[in-house]
């Protein structure tokens, strides 16, 4: 039990990185190469590589920071969930701000689209990484 605790933070760490990671290949696939094929495909996939990293990263550490050892069953569920939606969230509206320069990925023409694609699944993605992390099908319940 206690080599699983002393992995925990790589868990939580990895799996918000494989979350964050997958959104953005989706994202690459549909609105890069599909919806808006033009443009850099390099650029766009450094762009996504680098936010799917560092986004994961920042849910992974903010869960760390906030929950881990904090909260327990449906109030650490709720709040991991919480932190991936608002984090998922924030991120789409600031790529599609950033993407109106670059146009990679068509957010100056369906900016309104382009955000709501990452909000929901990033409320999605918030709840799977929450179950997985705190639910009774996950890890289980730690603190």
């Amino acid at each position: 039990m206690q080599q699983q605790a002393q992995h925990r933070p790589l868990i939580i760490l990895g799996t918000a990185i494989a979350l964050t990671s997958l959104a953005e290949i989706v994202y690459f696939i549909v609105w890069g190469m599909a919806l808006f094929p033009g443009g850099s495909l390099a650029g766009k996939a450094v762009w996504t590589a680098t936010c799917g990293i560092a986004m994961g990263a920042v849910v992974g550490a903010a869960t760390l920071l906030l929950i881990e050892g904090r909260a327990s069953g449906v109030a650490a569920f709720g709040m991991a969930a919480a932190i991936m939606a608002a984090i998922g969230s924030y991120c789409g509206w600031l790529c599609s701000r950033i993407d109106a320069r670059f146009d990679y990925f068509g957010g100056a023409e369906n900016g309104v689209l382009f955000i709501w694609s990452s909000v929901i699944p990033a409320i999605a993605g918030g709840l799977l990484y929450g179950w997985w992390i705190y639910g009774r099908g996950g890890a289980g319940e730690h603190a």
